[in-house]
């Protein structure tokens, strides 16, 4: 019988990697090919930006930009590279663990097909921890 691999998705707002379990007992390890980083995009004024009226010699302020942004953006790509592993079928159940605010980013961004292989969330950021001291914060949720 083959194993159920859970992989696991640790990553904040800059950085994120996978880890992989093949079952209980077989511990946590880290998929070397899949860790990602995002280098937010460098911000030239924090004023915003002026625009012309559309009739006449007016400007007008503009209001600043709130939709998508740099965490947004990192979400849609990792959420792209591990659509693509799912229809690879190289992993049968994925866990989710970012910060609250990276984690509803995450949410939005799953389509139906990936996000049925979520079986658990933590709204933590692990990122920081060291891999070998990461089993602790799954016991709820995995037999490592």
């Amino acid at each position: 019988m083959k194993p159920k691999i859970t992989w696991i998705l640790i990553a904040n707002s800059r950085e994120g990697y996978i880890l992989e379990n093949a079952g209980p007992g077989h511990g946590l390890h880290r998929v070397k090919s899949k860790t990602w980083s995002w280098e937010p995009s460098p911000v030239s004024s924090h004023e915003p930006g002026r625009s012309f009226d559309s009739h006449g010699a007016g400007r007008h302020k503009m209001e600043p930009h709130h939709g998508g942004g740099d965490e947004a953006d990192f979400s849609r790509k990792l959420v792209e590279d591990l659509l693509e592993d799912c229809r690879k079928k190289k992993f049968d159940r994925l866990i989710l663990c970012a910060p609250p605010s990276m984690l509803g980013t995450l949410r939005k961004e799953i389509p139906g097909e990936l996000a049925t292989l979520v079986s658990s969330e933590l709204d933590k950021d692990l990122v920081p921890i060291p891999v070998k001291d990461l089993p602790s914060h799954f016991e709820d949720v995995l037999a490592v």
